[in-house]
């Protein structure tokens, strides 16, 4: 094979590869932000619901209320919109639609934001995509009040999709406030443990890269953010979120070593969702468990269904007057 050959080969495996996608933990999910100030963070889903089958021009809202902490300044703000089942007929496709933010009568359309998606992976019907579109609104959200993001159906060739609902996560700064340290980890990871993927494949791992002095620190908290997640019902764990915890330990044992020695932890059916709401919303804290360095999570589904699309650590420092120094 000649150079020339070889070099469109390769090329074109490089086009191919991203294409790939399974029911397995394969997408996991990237830190977008990492940062470190005074201040505090916010994840809320407004009043979001299920949409159903969105026809062409069609259109959906969610409504949201800002009130930063008193003396707080919104330093970043990002908007995550859940859509499922984007199809033409039978055929897996893109969803294609408008989307604008709306705030004291006034209405700015979103630029194309990030695109993040996922599929079963395999030749069948009914292989529809789902995923979520990631929109930076630091320059358009600047203060207290109330918002709402739009989008309507543009496709015109009969295409559909559902959406699920929209995330707004804010984060304030304000000199008053403890000083923090944040992950945000975003993406579209989808897993079911079907179809030859069991639980150990059916899981996604998001890593929070960067030490952390234990001895300073006061409170943290892990959020995460999941469609789909828990409106499947019928077993005894259907999905699990572990911290700091290796998803293959033996449950009786890894329950005995945790106990005795400290470490990770698990728990079951932390997301629940049902016809009216299908985006779970989990915040939990994990100061207990939280290692000096490399510390991470999982997302596990047991026969569930789900989408894993946000993970955020965020954790509060005793001193407000002690921010660390770091290059790079």
């Amino acid at each position: 094979m000649d150079l020339k050959k070889a070099v469109i080969l390769v090329n074109f495996l490089l086009l191919i590869t991203p294409a790939q996608a399974s029911y397995a933990g394969d997408k996991p999910l990237q830190t977008i932000l990492h940062d470190e100030h005074r201040g505090a963070i916010d994840f809320t889903l407004g009043d979001s619901r299920y949409s159903g089958e969105l026809e062409f021009n069609e259109s959906y809202r969610v409504n949201f209320s800002v009130e930063p902490p008193a003396g707080s300044s919104i330093k970043f703000a990002k908007a995550y919109i859940y859509w499922v089942w984007s199809k033409k007929g039978l055929e897996g496709i893109y969803p294609e639609f408008n989307a604008s933010l709306g705030h004291s009568a006034t209405v700015v359309p979103l630029q194309k934001g990030q695109m993040y998606t996922d599929t079963k992976g395999f030749v069948s019907r009914y292989d529809f995509f789902s995923g979520a579109h990631a929109y930076d609104l630091s320059e358009e959200i600047s203060g207290a009040g109330n918002y709402s993001i739009s989008l309507v159906n543009t496709a015109k060739d009969g295409s559909t999709f559902c959406l699920q609902g929209i995330g707004l996560l804010l984060v304030y700064e304000n000199s008053d406030l403890p000083v923090i340290e944040y992950w945000i980890n975003e993406g579209c990871d989808m897993l079911y443990a079907i179809h030859g993927i069991d639980p150990k494949m059916a899981t996604t791992t998001v890593y929070f890269e960067g030490d952390i002095n234990l001895e300073n620190v006061a409170d943290a908290s892990l959020i995460t953010v999941s469609p789909s997640g828990g409106y499947t019902s019928g077993a005894e764990a259907r999905n699990k979120l572990f911290f700091n915890q290796k998803t293959s330990s033996i449950p009786i044992i890894g329950d005995i070593i945790q106990l005795l020695f400290g470490g990770g932890k698990s728990w079951k059916n932390v997301y629940q969702t049902d016809e009216t709401l299908q985006v779970a919303l989990d915040k939990r804290p994990v100061l207990a468990y939280l290692e000096p360095r490399g510390n991470f999570a999982s997302v596990q589904d047991n026969g569930d269904y789900l989408l894993v699309t946000n993970a955020l650590l965020v954790i509060e420092f005793k001193e407000t007057d002690a921010l660390k120094k770091r290059t790079g």
